[in-house]
């Protein structure tokens, strides 16, 4: 064997992931919200940036400081990003004010402080939190139970319950409907997720009317009864581009500039620091302006790309935007991608966390691309079967409950070919029961109703 050392020259081709890259499609993706904060943190680090005045006075921006490669520092006044955003009364606040008038002693109030700060979102009471006050404050079982006793009689009823059928328990008693069957009732609430009736009235020794009317009175209580007070900031959406019909016919598309961030290139600040002469701060400022001088083309491309893409969307779903269809076509990204010649991870990128605003409401982006299941006239979306599904249960009666099987028999019939497990993961996607849990809760509701007209 001639082992031999050799210098070999060869050319390939091959893409570069460099920062810039990396950056332009990071921004691709992001939502106007994540795009400001980029924008903005890049405006920090770049003393040749500034963001410019918008015509809703959202910043101001100004440099303090010259010279130099460390650049300048900056202040921003800008509107608070949650201050379009809904808010209501937490929880903690709530029981924290009915908590006075309940007589506490200083012990019992600062119990009832750690309780109230250990609730659920739900209103129910974080697991341990009882063993925690004790070990935390030095309390005794006793006075803990006590505080908890008077906390559970705060409104709305339910508050403080350390599990389900204690929360249901405290809103039947407050309603006083907490009868002995239905005691029984609580404590067997899985047969009540079954529906199994005849059980519960043996182990009540009730009658199944008797348990009917106890089943319909727990269906009308509130098993989450902290919902009230979520905090959650509720963000509404904000579309990137608008959707309006032309007179002449067709769509304009418009890209919500309002809502974008400008920034503005200091051309003369790069001049005077190249001026001072430093080959340091000249070196800094070349680099500051190439930088600038990309993420403005960056920014650009977005905003194109973006109405290109949204522009291809409406010319697909025309008939939906025209109110002709009531729900999309089947439609993919690679196809999209085909129509503006776009790779399809980039249509990808686009239209994630995007949304436009349309004559039939303001829609993510994603709600237009819909998988497409063979029809006899050609194609239909998912989301189109999964309506026709909803209609054929929703008209429904006690005595002709369909089957999946017969759901895809009465399907094929219109043209629409689909599996059973199809069906099956449509119908529970829609959080709709089994046939079986169906018939049993029409059979409930008639013996509702026969027992109401008694």
């Amino acid at each position: 064997m001639n082992l031999q050392l050799r210098l070999v020259q060869s050319q390939r081709q091959t893409l570069a992931m460099t920062p810039q890259l990396m950056q332009a499609i990071k921004l691709l993706q992001m939502s106007n919200l994540e795009l400001e904060a980029a924008v903005r943190e890049e405006v920090d680090q770049n003393p040749l940036l500034t963001l410019a005045p918008r015509s809703d006075g959202r910043v101001s921006v100004k440099r303090e400081g010259t010279g130099g490669g460390s650049g300048g520092s900056r202040e921003g006044i800008a509107r608070d990003p949650f201050a379009s955003v809904a808010s209501r009364p937490t929880l903690a606040d709530h029981c924290t004010r009915e908590a006075v008038s309940l007589g506490l002693s200083p012990q019992e109030s600062a119990i009832a402080s750690f309780l109230i700060q250990s609730l659920e979102d739900d209103g129910r009471l974080g697991e341990g939190a009882e063993d925690a006050a004790i070990q935390m404050l030095g309390a005794k079982r006793t006075a803990v139970d006590a505080t908890l006793a008077k906390l559970q009689t705060l409104s709305p009823a339910g508050l403080f319950a350390r599990s389900l059928e204690e929360c249901l328990a405290l809103q039947l008693a407050e309603r006083e409907a907490l009868t002995p069957v239905a005691k029984v009732v609580l404590a067997n609430l899985a047969l009540v997720a079954k529906r199994d009736v005849r059980r519960l009235a043996d182990l009540a020794d009730a009658s199944e009317a008797a348990v009917h009317a106890v089943i319909d009175d727990i269906r009308a209580l509130d098993p989450r009864p902290g919902r009230a007070f979520d905090n959650t900031p509720v963000q509404l959406i904000e579309p990137d581009v608008i959707v309006r019909p032309r007179p002449d016919g067709g769509f304009l598309v418009i890209l919500d500039t309002a809502r974008l961030p400008r920034v503005l290139i200091d051309a003369d600040y790069h001049a005077e620091i190249t001026a001072a002469g430093s080959t340091q701060a000249t070196s800094f400022a070349n680099q500051c302006l190439r930088s600038a001088h990309w993420l403005t083309r960056s920014l650009d491309q977005r905003a194109r790309t973006i109405v290109k893409v949204a522009s291809a969307i409406v010319t697909r779903q025309r008939a939906f935007f025209e109110g002709k269809a009531q729900h999309v076509s089947p439609l993919t990204l690679r196809e999209i991608a085909e129509d503006i010649g776009m790779h399809e991870s980039t249509v990808s990128r686009v239209v994630s966390n995007k949304a436009m605003a349309t004559p039939r409401g303001v829609l993510p982006f994603r709600a237009f691309f819909a998988v497409a299941i063979d029809a006899a006239d050609g194609s239909v979306s998912a989301e189109s079967v999964r309506a026709r599904i909803r209609q054929l249960v929703d008209t429904e009666t006690s005595t002709s409950v369909r089957s999946d099987d017969e759901i895809v028999k009465t399907l094929k019939q219109s043209g629409i070919v689909i599996a059973r497990r199809t069906v099956a993961k449509y119908r529970e996607a829609m959080n709709i029961p089994s046939s079986v849990e169906r018939r049993r809760i029409a059979r409930h509701d008639n013996t509702s109703a026969a027992t109401a007209r008694r």
